[in-house]
């Protein structure tokens, strides 16, 4: 018997299970673990020959190609740091819906400290434009939760000398809508230098579950980012 592990975000555990039906199960059984999608694939290889085992291995990592992280046995946090402790970059973080939970989540891991700088919670509209520059025309007319202004939040952020990757959250955590945008809606932007990349997401769930969802793509996009193939998405 063989075991492996696949970390990947962005998947609920039913669409997990729906996907892998197209593979081959005799002598291949799965336990899948996931909490706000961040997902957890242990392989269980029983029965099957080495050349079974790889092709099999790796028709599985490209069926979630889009989603999957690593293959350590580590979650998003904990991979994230390692990356970034590996990296020449220094990270900064503004968060609105999220609050402060992805910068949270960074610092819980022991050594992250040596190549992160700040996080800023700028909840508010007025902070967004104060404390990182967003524009007010941009606000006005995109609003707060908007791919613009998730981009000039990392620009804000890129804007002090000290901090070399940005990485932004802003969106609609619930219970009601913003600015005529549904609950769920989420955009989360990450980049240094001139490039930085936007994502939208429609998250489903209670208030805290969107967050959460959001924190956990955040650090998936850091993750990718610090991978080098960002572009993939």
């Amino acid at each position: 018997m063989r075991n492996e592990v696949v970390r990947l975000c962005g998947l609920t555990k039913d669409e997990i299970e729906a996907r892998l039906t197209k593979f081959n199960l005799q002598g291949l059984s799965f336990i899948i673990a996931e909490e706000n999608l961040d997902c957890r694939i242990e392989l269980i290889y029983s029965g099957m020959d080495e050349n079974a085992f790889a092709i099999e291995k790796s028709q599985i990592y490209n069926e979630f190609s889009d989603n999957v992280y690593s293959s350590k046995d580590l979650p998003l946090n904990s991979f994230a740091v390692e990356l970034l402790m590996h990296s020449h970059y220094n990270l900064s973080v503004a968060e609105s819906l999220t609050g402060g939970e992805v910068s949270c989540a960074l610092i819980d891991v022991p050594g992250i400290s040596s190549h992160f700088y700040e996080g800023i919670v700028c909840y508010n509209t007025e902070a967004k434009a104060r404390r990182l520059g967003v524009s007010k025309k941009t606000l006005s007319e995109d609003g707060a939760v908007s791919k613009k202004t998730a981009y000039e939040m990392v620009k804000g952020l890129l804007a002090t000398p000290e901090t070399s990757l940005g990485l932004s959250t802003t969106g609609v955590a619930g219970p009601s809508s913003e600015e005529g945008k549904h609950v769920g809606l989420v955009y989360i932007a990450v980049g240094s230098g001139d490039f930085i990349t936007v994502f939208e997401h429609n998250f489903c769930g209670e208030r805290n579950e969107i967050r959460k969802k959001a924190t956990n793509m955040a650090l998936f996009y850091l993750i990718r980012f610090l991978m080098g193939n960002i572009l993939l998405l």
